[in-house]
C-alpha cells in the first residue's frame, strides 16, 4: 500500500472502490523452477484478506505464471496487501501491511519457509543486510523500524525513527530509512546497525520515500513533493555522500514524484513523476547519473513501479491501471523499445530478480 502525498487526501475512498480478487478461486498448476525470474508482488485490494498475490516471470521461459504461492501451498494465500518483497540467496521475504505479517518462501519451489504476524505495526518495507544476520521493517503507522531476527522472526527491538517510515536500504553498516510523512517530512534517519542507534537525521525536502545506493557509494533518495502546502513543493532527487554524510547534489523536478527509484546499470536513474488525476504514479523520468541531466517523460505513462533488471539494465515498469482490475507489466530495453508486454494481477506494485 504506497501512499504518496497525492493519494493521502483521498485514500479511504480510492481503496474502497477497489475490486477483489476471488479467494476461492481453484488452486493453480504448480510452477516450474526457474533459473532466472523475476517476482512481482501484487498489493490486492485494500481489506481483502486474500488479496496480495505473488507473480513469476520465467525470463529463459519467457512465461509468466499466476498465483505461485498458491500452487505451491495448497491454495493458501499470502495475506492483504503486498507492500514489499527481497530475494536473498533461496529465500524470498514478502511482507504484507493488511495482514501486519512477513512470510519467507523458498524460491525453488515457492513453498512457506517460516511466517510471522506482527500486530499494529502496518509493516510496509524490509531490508536485509548483505550478510544475512540482520533485518529491518518500517512501521508505517508507528515512526518507528523493527529490528528482526532473521533466524527466528521474532522482534529484538523498536527504533524510533521519523513520520511515516517507508523506503530504506542498507550500506555496510548504515541503514538508510526514509521518512516519508505523507509529504510531510523532510528527513531521512541513518542508524548504526551495529548497535542500531540513530546516527544522524539528514535534512532533504518534502516527502522522501524511495533510496538506492550508486556503485560509487552515493545514496539516492527521491522527494515526493508536497501539493497540498500553501506554496506546494515540487520533487526533488538528493545524492547523498554514503561516507560524509552529507547532501552532494540535487536534481529539482517542475512537479511532484510519485516516490520510488531505480538505479540502472546503463549510468541512469530512473524515478516516476504524477500524472494529473492519478494517484497511482506517472511517467518514468530519466537522470544522468554523471551529469544530472534529466529527460523528463522519459517513458510516457502511468506507471506504479519501477525497477532495473542486473546485467542487461532492462527497465521493469507496473501499471497498476488505478487498481480496477488486473494490472500490466511492460519490460523496456535500454534503448527504450518495448521487449515485453504482459497482464499483472491486481496493483503490482514490487518486482524482485532472483539473478
Amino acid at each position: 500500500m504506497r501512499i504518496s502525498v497525492l493519494l493521502a487526501p483521498v485514500v479511504s475512498a480510492l481503496l474502497a472502490a477497489a475490486c477483489a480478487d476471488d479467494p476461492s478461486s481453484p488452486t493453480p498448476d504448480p510452477v516450474p523452477p526457474a533459473t532466472k525470474a523475476v517476482y512481482i508482488l501484487n498489493e490486492g485490494q485494500y481489506g481483502d484478506p486474500a488479496g496480495a498475490r505473488l507473480s513469476l516471470y520465467d525470463v529463459d521461459r519467457d512465461t509468466l505464471y499466476a498465483d505461485v504461492y498458491e500452487s505451491a501451498n495448497g491454495g493458501a494465500h499470502l495475506g492483504s496487501l503486498g507492500d514489499d518483497i527481497v530475494v536473498r540467496g533461496d529465500r524470498a521475504y514478502v511482507v504484507m501491511s493488511g495482514s501486519h505479517d512477513l512470510k519467507i518462501i523458498g524460491t525453488g519451489d515457492h513453498r512457506l519457509l517460516q511466517s510471522a504476524a506482527y500486530p499494529g505495526t502496518d509493516p510496509h518495507d524490509v531490508v536485509i543486510s548483505a550478510d544475512g544476520t540482520r533485518m529491518y521493517l518500517t512501521m508505517l503507522f508507528s515512526d518507528s523500524v523493527l529490528s528482526i531476527d532473521p533466524a527466528t522472526l521474532a522482534v529484538r527491538r523498536g527504533i524510533r525513527v521519523g513520520p511515516n517510515p517507508q523506503g530504506m536500504a542498507i550500506a555496510g553498516l548504515r541503514l538508510f530509512v526514509c521518512n516519508s510523512g505523507f509529504g510531510s517530512s523532510r528527513t531521512v534517519s541513518v542508524i548504526n546497525i551495529e548497535n542500531e542507534e540513530l546516527l544522524k537525521t539528514i535534512e532533504l525536502s518534502d516527502g522522501p520515500t524511495g533510496v538506492a545506493f550508486a556503485p560509487d557509494g552515493s545514496v539516492w533518495v527521491t522527494c515526493t513533493g508536497n501539493a497540498y502546502l500553501g506554496v506546494p513543493s515540487t520533487g526533488r532527487v538528493f545524492v547523498i555522500d554514503g561516507s560524509t554524510l552529507t547532501v552532494k547534489d540535487s536534481v529539482v523536478f517542475p512537479d511532484q514524484l510519485f516516490g520510488p527509484i531505480a538505479l540502472g546499470e546503463d549510468g541512469y536513474a530512473y524515478v516516476l513523476g504524477v500524472t494529473p488525476g492519478s494517484y497511482y504514479g506517472g511517467p518514468v523520468h530519466r537522470i544522468s547519473m554523471s551529469t544530472r541531466q534529466v529527460t523528463m517523460n522519459h517513458v510516457p505513462g502511468t506507471y506504479y513501479a519501477l525497477a532495473s533488471e542486473p546485467g542487461t539494465a532492462n527497465l521493469y515498469l507496473a501499471d497498476a491501471k488505478n487498481f480496477t482490475g488486473a494490472g500490466e507489466i511492460r519490460i523496456l530495453t535500454p534503448a527504450g523499445t518495448v521487449h515485453r508486454t504482459f497482464s499483472a494481477q491486481r496493483g503490482p506494485g514490487k518486482f524482485a530478480f532472483t539473478y
